[in-house]
């Protein structure tokens, strides 16, 4: 990722989500005041108002807007504003109902939420792009705003797209993709169930099926599409944004499915930022994240970690402040005493700069009444305002550490295909998504730093063997869907001298998810030494393990029975099981000191954690820091200046030692020995 795609801030900065719609104007100061006061020196804006700029069609008032810029360029607060299009106003959506969303069936998602609209429809594209010209021409230079976001959370609550326009460009799409209905119909295995095509009008999206989701290689083009249109949507944006706004930056939030992010900074944003909330991890509804084994909200560290993989120095434009809820769902509870202190030094450890706290006030009507800010609905002093102060008085003792690097010699592999084909394949999916909470947790709990690695080969980007040589150690667990021009690459990496490992499940698949005719795991065979020679899900009544080097393992999930092929070598046998004795791991090492091991299973965390010291990389600030596997340790470098980050995730005081003597940035002294860190405490140690 390039220097360019990082955001640039000179200091670690604070900011805040304001609106200043929802407040009495005569609020509006005195909010000021007290942000500056406790170090916020950012608002974000607008991203919800389109109605209030243009309350009808094509009449537009600035004034509120005009008010609130002119007054905070006075009190010489900075700006980052918002394209507004995740709501379109009611006279958009009842004139114009083909802007809409559809689901599956055709029916339409109507007004009365957000990110209602679909992304291919002509009279949405006309008036988007007719609301970003007319603000970009009246405060792309104005002196108080010192970026734009565009849209917010691009395929959040919803990333798939069912509506006519849709349609309509899904078949255009596979048109331009394939050029033929013989190529469509051989990519989606059309022989099967009498589903060929003879005539492009017969082409369509899903529809609702008495059982199962349809063609599932038409699900994966699916996929891909929405990913397309998202993408070019915010471009749109973008491209109009940079014609009235200098060098001011572009970006936009959050980051979800069915979208390669990696295009879209790469095409039309200047870095990322990130929306962090920890406390999900603690929440109450089905779809929240329930923690990487039991590691809570400290799990959070991988989202930071997929933002800093598109941006290495990244923003968080929503951090979590208070309670997490709409009126109907997703609840979380509210912060303890120092959590929000505490996940805010979690996001700047990996790699955030800028850090925007959602939201200011709680606001008392809507879907988010429940959604707490930093100030409750009573607007009176409260212990978050506290936390928040002493957090900024803690950020300026480390004003240089903006633009450091995340350092880590260990990364995790995945990429998109195979991300999209897992959601509806149950054969890999869990399997992929547990291996890689076991990785994770496994580099976590062993103090070895990790990064997300994301394999990439598309009209705008192949993933290079510079990319992947900068790291000794890449997991890639899963890769069912692997190419030939991916298998090449993982070769260069392995005989340039760096250690790969898959797991189960691996290479089976072509890039439109069809299973060809030949030995599993299809371009890894070569690679890692090894054959499948039958393959299963895990049976509960035969709780198999793996044992290497003597010490048994857990083998969760599938299991490939392997068989050592082209100078591969057995390292690990299956017990417990019918194939008892069998193979269960090979390694294929090479001339130049690089090997590529195949795991025939998922990866639990005791596993992932033996494989990284196999390789000699576990806990490698070991000599210099000493800490309880309840606290994170990570190290951001610039100029030769280190800052290890020491975080206590739990309600009990640790103890950490401090081997060689560095300083502590927060209490000002030279920090050499045992250190206790209190319940949600953070440090920086600076050496």
């Amino acid at each position: 990722m390039s220097k360019e795609q990082s955001i640039r801030m000179p200091k670690p900065t604070l900011g805040t989500c304001y609106y200043p719609e929802h407040w009495d104007e005569g609020l509006w100061e005195d909010d000021l005041n007290r942000m500056l006061a406790h170090g916020v020196e950012v608002v974000r804006v607008f991203e919800f108002a389109w109605n209030v700029v243009e309350p009808y069609e094509g009449v537009f008032d600035f004034r509120l807007f005009d008010r609130f810029l002119a007054l905070a360029e006075d009190k010489g607060m900075r700006v980052i504003f918002c394209t507004p299009t995740a709501t379109p106003p009611a006279w958009l959506t009842s004139g114009y109902p083909e802007v809409l969303n559809a689901d599956v069936d055709g029916h339409l998602i109507h007004h009365g939420h957000r990110r209602h609209y679909n992304y291919n429809a002509p009279k949405y594209v006309f008036f988007t792009e007719r609301i970003v010209k007319a603000l970009a021409k009246r405060y792309g230079n104005h002196p108080a705003i010192i970026g734009w976001q565009i849209d917010n959370e691009i395929n959040c609550e919803i990333n798939e797209f069912y509506s006519d326009a849709d349609r309509a460009a899904f078949r255009q799409y596979l048109k331009d993709h394939f050029g033929t209905l013989e190529a469509l119909n051989d990519a989606i295995g059309a022989s099967f169930w009498s589903q060929s095509y003879t005539d492009w009008d017969q082409v369509d999206m899903a529809r609702h099926l008495f059982t199962g989701n349809g063609n599932p290689h038409m699900a994966l083009l699916e996929k891909r599409f929405f990913s397309k249109s998202a993408i070019r949507y915010v471009k749109l944006q973008s491209d109009i944004l940079r014609k009235y706004v200098g060098d001011r930056f572009i970006t936009t939030n959050g980051l979800f499915g069915h979208l390669d992010n990696f295009e879209m900074v790469g095409t039309a944003l200047d870095f990322m930022t990130y929306d962090s909330y920890p406390n999900f991890a603690y929440g109450a509804d089905e779809g929240v994240n329930a923690g990487a084994d039991g590691l809570g909200d400290r799990s959070w560290s991988m989202n930071l970690s997929h933002a800093r993989a598109l941006s290495p120095n990244f923003g968080v434009m929503e951090q979590q402040s208070g309670a997490n809820g709409w009126d109907f769902r997703m609840l979380a509870p509210m912060p303890k005493p120092g959590q929000m202190r505490m996940w805010t030094l979690q996001s700047l450890a990996h790699g955030a700069d800028f850090v925007s706290y959602f939201r200011w006030r709680t606001c008392g009507y809507g879907t988010e009444i429940y959604w707490h800010g930093i100030n409750d609905y009573g607007n009176r002093p409260n212990r978050r305002l506290e936390e928040l102060r002493r957090t900024f008085d803690d950020l300026r003792t480390v004003q240089d550490l903006a633009g450091a690097a995340y350092r880590a010699d260990v990364a995790l592999a995945q990429d998109y295909l195979n991300e999209w084909d897992g959601e509806r394949d149950r054969w890999h999916g869990p399997l992929d998504r547990a291996s890689r909470q076991g990785i994770f947790a496994g580099a976590q709990r062993s103090h070895t730093p990790i990064d997300l690695l994301w394999i990439r080969h598309t009209n705008t980007h192949h993933t290079t063997l510079d990319e992947l040589s900068r790291y000794k150690l890449i997991f890639y667990p899963h890769a069912t869907i692997l190419t030939r021009e991916t298998a090449d690459l993982l070769e260069a990496y392995v005989n340039a001298g760096g250690t790969l490992v898959m797991g189960a499940r691996t290479g089976y698949k072509d890039e439109y998810g069809r299973c060809p005719m030949r030995p599993m795991p299809g371009f890894a065979r070569e690679l890692c030494g090894a054959e499948v020679k039958e393959y299963t899900l895990a049976r509960n009544e035969e709780p198999a393990r793996i044992v290497l080097d003597g010490i048994p393992y857990d083998a969760p999930i599938f299991h490939d029975v392997l068989e050592p092929v082209d100078g591969g070598e057995s390292i690990a046998v299956f017990s417990g099981c019918h194939y008892d004795g069998a193979c269960a791991m090979t390694v294929k090492k090479r001339p130049g000191g690089g090997s590529a091991y195949y795991l025939g299973s998922g990866f639990s965390e005791r596993m992932a954690a033996a494989l990284i010291e196999r390789a000699g990389l576990k806990t490698p600030y070991g000599g210099l820091l000493e800490c309880p596997a309840e606290v994170e340790l990570a190290c951001r470098e610039k100029d030769g200046v280190k800052y290890f980050f020491a975080i206590n995730y739990t309600a009990e005081a640790v103890t950490i030692r401090v081997k060689t003597a560095m300083r502590d940035a927060f209490a000002g002294r030279l920090a050499q020995g045992e250190e206790t860190l209190q319940p949600y405490d953070a440090r920086v140690y600076v050496l």
